[in-house]
């Protein structure tokens, strides 16, 4: 357990700076659903990875907008709060 000052004030500017971080990348997710929390967003990222690294896999990379479709299906999957209208 960190309880000296220097490691304890560089962790919790760290988590603030992560608040801050998530903050600024789920606002444009918040606009196809306003409910959006960070575990919405933590799926999408989980689901990117997922996605990019299974079409690694493929002797030839598909089409960006296949890629981009299969992301935010794999996204949907693990959303907590479900989108109303996707893309």
């Amino acid at each position: 357990m960190t309880v000296k000052p220097t490691p304890v004030y560089h962790s919790a500017n760290l988590a603030m700076f992560m608040v801050h971080v998530s903050h600024a990348v789920i606002r444009p997710m918040r606009m196809q659903g306003p409910e959006g929390s960070v575990n919405d967003l933590k799926a999408w990222f989980r689901s990117r990875k997922y996605v990019v690294e299974t079409l690694k896999l493929l002797p030839e990379m598909p089409e960006p907008i296949f890629i981009e479709q299969a992301i935010a299906q794999v996204a949907a999957l693990g959303r907590v709060n479900h989108v109303v209208n996707p893309i």
